[in-house]
C-alpha cells in the first residue's frame, strides 16, 4: 500500500486523504498510518501552505485551492523517487 500512496501522490501532485482511501479502497485511518511511515522513511515531506508559506502564490501549484488557508501537503523525497523509479 505504502508504494501505492506515492505512486498516487507522484501521479496526481495533489490529492486529499479522503481522496486517497476512496482511491485505494482502505479506511482514512489506514491510509493516514501509510502517510506517517511514509514520513517517517524519508519518503516523502510534508509541507504547508497558507499564511506560513514561503511560496509567492503565483508560482505555487495549490494557489487556486489555499486561499492562504493552510493546506497540508505532501513532496515525495528524491529517497522516494528512488524507490518508484526501482520498482
Amino acid at each position: 500500500m505504502l508504494g501505492n500512496i506515492l505512486k498516487i501522490i507522484d501521479r496526481d501532485g495533489y490529492i486529499s486523504r479522503p481522496m486517497l482511501s476512496r482511491e485505494l479502497g482502505f479506511p482514512e485511518e489506514v491510509v493516514n498510518d501509510g502517510i506517517t511511515q511514509l514520513l517517517r522513511m524519508g519518503y516523502i515531506s510534508e509541507e504547508k501552505t497558507g499564511e506560513d508559506c514561503s511560496s509567492f502564490c503565483s508560482g505555487c501549484q495549490f494557489a487556486k485551492n489555499c486561499s492562504k488557508e493552510i493546506v497540508n501537503f505532501f513532496k515525495i523525497s528524491d529517497k522516494g523517487l528512488g524507490f518508484l523509479k526501482g520498482r
